[in-house]
């Protein structure tokens, strides 16, 4: 509404500028014209000018640029939904580890289809803090849920992750790769379980167990005894 009534000014503004130009014109051809006249109607079209200029600079022309950018940004006038995820980034990036791990799982609670949060609070448990078994806990609980085929694998891998890579528990680890393989069979979520099943296995038979990384906390402290 603003934008119309700005728009409507400055063309009043325009007319009334070509208004005193014409008046000024045929002021100027008339013959001993009174020069205090023309030289009012004169300096009333700078004003006008510069106070249409300076009204469409200043006002107009941000307001098209928003209009502008809505429109090709913003099809259809929809709201720029803010990322759930965004409260989770922000309290890993302050160095609040456990903050974010709360947050992640309050925005899996409100929508159980995000199973990204779900990744991701683990993944944190394991890396920022060193509590693997939480994180192993919390994705156990979800995946004790009915989930489609591709969430399901998608949890399920995460959970071998834990249990291999930051557990060493090769026991936990191989009992999910081969639940995969009997309840997917055919389908590419077995075929990779079988692999990653075959991987641990051999190395195992070389003795190769994963060394778990230290949380942040671990490291500092071995660096500053």
């Amino acid at each position: 509404m603003r934008f119309f009534v700005r728009l409507i000014f400055t063309g009043a503004l325009a007319w009334l500028g070509w208004w005193l130009f014409k008046e000024a014109r045929a002021q100027s051809q008339i013959e001993n014209a009174d020069a205090s006249k023309t030289i009012i109607l004169f300096v009333g079209i700078i004003l006008t000018a510069t106070i249409a200029g300076l009204l469409v600079a200043l006002t107009l022309v941000p307001m098209i640029g928003d209009f502008a950018g809505s429109f090709f940004f913003t099809p259809g006038g929809r709201l720029i939904e803010k990322n759930p995820h965004s409260e989770a980034v922000a309290k890993l990036a302050q160095g609040d580890a456990l903050g974010a791990v709360a947050a992640y799982r309050a925005v899996f609670a409100r929508d159980p289809s995000d199973t990204l949060a779900l990744s991701e609070a683990a993944r944190i448990c394991c890396e920022k803090l060193g509590d693997a078994e939480t994180a192993a806990s919390i994705l156990e609980e979800a995946l004790a849920r009915d989930w489609p085929q591709d969430q399901a694998a998608f949890i399920a891998n995460r959970l071998v992750d834990v249990y291999w890579n930051f557990l060493a528990d090769a026991q936990r680890a191989r009992a999910m790769l081969t639940q995969i393989i009997d309840s997917m069979p055919g389908t590419r979520h077995a075929a990779n379980a079988r692999h990653r099943l075959e991987e641990i296995e051999s190395a195992i038979a070389r003795g190769q167990l994963p060394s778990p990384p230290l949380a942040l906390d671990d490291e500092e402290n071995e660096e500053n005894p």
